[in-house]
């Protein structure tokens, strides 16, 4: 490990992609998609991680979350 993590803490990036089937109609999904967006948002900046989250056509959601191990590990 190096003095440069060692002093500011191990740091981690983790690559996800959430999969699952939905069976309702479409307006209910666009709701799902900005609220879930919000809460990850708003969880991120309480727990000090950085990292994107996006819909894909595949109709799964991808992202990546950055920041120390244990916040990660808290996402």
């Amino acid at each position: 490990m190096s003095a440069l993590t060692k002093a500011s803490g191990a740091l981690k990036s983790v690559d996800y992609e959430v999969f699952g089937r939905v069976q309702v109609m479409c307006m209910l999904i666009v709701l799902f998609d900005y609220f879930s967006n919000q809460y990850t948002e708003e969880e991120a900046r309480k727990l000090g991680v950085v990292g994107w989250v996006k819909n894909t056509s595949q109709g799964t959601v991808t992202g990546q979350v950055q920041g120390p191990e244990d916040k990660v590990n808290a996402m």
